[in-house]
């Protein structure tokens, strides 16, 4: 029993050390997967495109996807969404914004 308390406190302190590092780069990826790479495109032709939507938009809907009760889609985008902090979703939006904004230049 005192192997097991001993072995267990590290953990139970310093347990966020052993979590998955945020790494924007890869979660985009698997955003662009659905959404399009320049996030042009709308997800089961049930959404608009999220890059037509400001900063505040796309977190006013990443909070209604988290305090959904939905099924389907919404149900999918809480389960993937609320493993997220609140600073990650606002680098994530971020990160949305400034890859269509690169995208608008290149076409111009």
């Amino acid at each position: 029993m005192k192997k097991l308390f001993l072995i267990l406190i590290p953990i139970l302190l310093f347990g966020n050390l052993l979590a998955k590092d945020f790494d924007l780069d890869i979660t985009i990826k698997k955003c662009q997967k659905c959404h399009g790479i320049n996030f042009d495109k709308s997800v089961l032709n049930a959404s608009r495109n999220i890059g037509t939507f400001s900063k505040q938009e796309i977190i006013d809907s990443f909070d209604k996807y988290i305090n959904s009760e939905g099924i389907g889609r919404k149900r999918l985008m809480k389960i993937i969404l609320k493993k997220y902090t609140p600073e990650q979703r606002d680098l994530i939006a971020q990160e949305i914004l400034k890859i269509k904004k690169a995208n608008n230049q290149e076409e111009k």
